[in-house]
């Protein structure tokens, strides 16, 4: 089970939204917080099913236990720490206080990128798309995605990088 923060939504689907239904079919189901969800106005709820994207619906308990206040966290970002260790899965963020926190709980964690990768060691993808996927992740998003993630990435998939 893979908890899917906003950030990541966001990458995959300014590059290319059905990267998540690959995911979903060939590494693991994609659970997204409906909080988290409202971040990114990129999906709309009608778009998550077709994408393999598994809406969860936060308990009130979760809900306040999110909305309190943790480090650098945003309510939002608690709640993908809760899902992941509430239900045994793995985090996915390139959000740098959520991966300490996450570190601290010993909840599993995956850089969006990394799950690209994953994602052609399974056979979901070919190296080429996850070449072009990463490049305009990079692209869109250099500060988070710099060029040591493209590098490193490529390098794991046995592409030649162009950076």
């Amino acid at each position: 089970m893979l908890i899917l923060d906003a950030n990541i939504l966001v990458d995959y689907a300014h590059c290319d939204d059905s990267i998540c239904a690959l995911i979903s079919t060939h590494v693991g189901t994609i659970h997204v917080a409906t909080p988290v969800l409202g971040e990114v106005k990129e999906i709309a709820e009608a778009d998550c099913t077709p994408l393999g994207i598994t809406l969860v619906e936060p308990d009130v308990d979760q809900l306040l236990t999110a909305a309190q206040r943790r480090g650098r966290l945003s309510m939002q970002d608690h709640l993908c720490l809760l899902l992941a260790k509430e239900r045994g899965g793995t985090c996915v963020t390139n959000d740098r206080p959520l991966r300490r926190e996450c570190k601290a709980q010993s909840v599993p964690l995956i850089w969006g990128v990394e799950l690209i990768c994953k994602l052609v060691e399974v056979g979901g993808l070919t190296s080429e798309g996850a070449k072009d996927v990463i490049s305009c992740i990079h692209r869109n998003n250099p500060r988070y995605i710099s060029q040591d993630v493209v590098r490193s990435a490529f390098a794991r998939l046995g592409i030649e990088s162009c950076l």
